[in-house]
C-alpha cells in the first residue's frame, strides 16, 4: 500500500468544493488548504475536480455571487 498524496488550493472556493467531494482537510497554510488523497486516482480526480469548479459551474458562480455582496 502506497503512502497519501497531499495536494493544496490557494482558493476557499475551490476547497469548499472539495471537502463537499469527500476530500479531508488536513490543514492550512497562509492562503494554503491542504488535502490528502488515498492514491494517485484520488489525486487525479482531485485536480480534475478543482478544475470542475471553473465557471460555468454553479458553484462557482455561487461563490462569486457572495463574493460580490461582501
Amino acid at each position: 500500500m502506497g503512502e497519501c498524496i497531499h495536494k493544496f488550493v490557494n482558493d476557499l472556493g475551490i476547497a469548499a468544493y472539495l471537502l463537499m467531494h469527500g476530500y479531508d482537510v488536513i490543514g492550512k497554510k497562509g492562503r494554503s488548504i491542504y488535502f490528502e488523497c488515498e492514491n494517485e486516482s484520488a489525486a487525479q480526480e482531485f485536480d480534475n475536480l478543482s478544475l470542475e469548479y471553473q465557471p460555468p459551474n454553479e458553484f462557482y458562480i455561487f461563490d462569486s455571487c457572495l463574493m460580490y455582496l461582501k
